[in-house]
């Protein structure tokens, strides 16, 4: 990786400008001079390959707690946490992320990411981003180009595999040519993008051929029930935003994704309000967060979601 350099708040600033990236440090904001005020040191090392994949490598001591918004575009963002901690939020989902987690999503300017990483004495980061408009290749396969379309929960968790984590660990420090290096990456992003992805993702079995433009605007609509699961939603609405008729968007988004618009909605708040049962909050917390206004109605649904109660999965978190 690159030189052990020390990292002002305006160095982040200027790596912000480049990735749509806003960073703030509140301990320090409207300090005078906190422009050249030291707040990390390590190393960062960017590398950008010809199949559209950008891999960030970062490790850094924190020295003041910083907080940064995301709101550029990624159709796959990987990250991995090799040391330290840092605390995710997008949409309406959150998530604390320790070593060995790592998190899939699409990154989206309406959907903006907020990450929090507290003073720490280090701090190790794998990033990889995916977009096939940065292939120059000249042609992007059709297992990588599905990677901007598949449906996926706006922020998934889960654990590396230890042997691929000492990988991510190790590749550093190996002695390569540039061309080596290339196809090491290469190999890694591969099986980073490929892990990512949650085992059950895929379309209706069903799926009839959707024009493209079509298959975005469908897809723009489901990200925005992932995304914001407690808003209410209207079909008119929805319809709207994807330049649709209600009844239109109701059969498109059924032959699409094998599940009515509204149902897949339930599943959304369902599962999010299983995430914050699981992160110690109340049943009544829970239902209130994804928009139940009767816990009673939530217990129901949660139930027949899942096959058991809220009560339990609660009970069985604290364990």
């Amino acid at each position: 990786m690159g030189r052990l350099h020390t990292f002002s708040q305006a160095d982040f600033e200027h790596f912000g400008q480049l990735y749509d990236i806003e960073f703030r440090f509140p301990a320090i904001q409207g300090d005078t001079g906190s422009d050249d005020r030291i707040v990390a040191r390590g190393e960062i090392a960017e590398y950008s390959l010809a199949s559209g994949f950008r891999f960030t490598f970062s490790s850094l001591q924190v020295l003041q707690a910083y907080e940064s918004v995301s709101s550029g575009h990624a159709p796959l963002l990987v990250l991995v946490v090799l040391d330290g901690t840092v605390e995710l939020t997008l949409g309406s989902v959150e998530h604390v992320l320790s070593p060995g987690n790592a998190v899939s999503m699409q990154l989206h300017p309406d959907y903006p990411l907020r990450a929090h990483q507290p003073e720490q004495e280090h701090l190790q980061i794998v990033a990889l981003a995916f977009d096939p408009r940065g292939a120059t290749l000249g042609h992007v396969s059709s297992s990588l180009q599905d990677l901007t379309i598949l449906p996926r929960v706006p922020l998934r968790q889960w654990s590396v595999p230890h042997p691929f984590e000492e990988l991510l660990r190790t590749h550093a420090r190996l002695t390569m040519t540039v061309a080596q290096k290339s196809l090491v990456l290469e190999g890694l992003a591969l099986q980073l993008a490929g892990l990512g992805l949650a085992g059950d993702e895929h379309e209706s079995p069903n799926a009839p051929v959707v024009p493209v433009q079509q298959r975005q605007r469908l897809e723009l609509v489901r990200q925005h029930l992932e995304f914001t699961p407690d808003h209410d939603h209207t079909l008119k609405d929805l319809a709207q935003m994807a330049a649709m008729s209600p009844s239109g968007l109701r059969a498109k988004f059924r032959a699409m994704y094998g599940v009515p618009v509204f149902d897949y909605l339930r599943k959304c708040r369902l599962r999010l309000a299983k995430h914050y049962l699981e992160q110690g909050f109340s049943v009544e917390q829970s239902a209130n967060r994804v928009g139940y206004t009767h816990a009673t109605n939530f217990s129901t649904a949660f139930r027949r979601e899942f096959g058991f109660s809220p009560r339990q999965r609660a009970a069985n978190h604290k364990k």
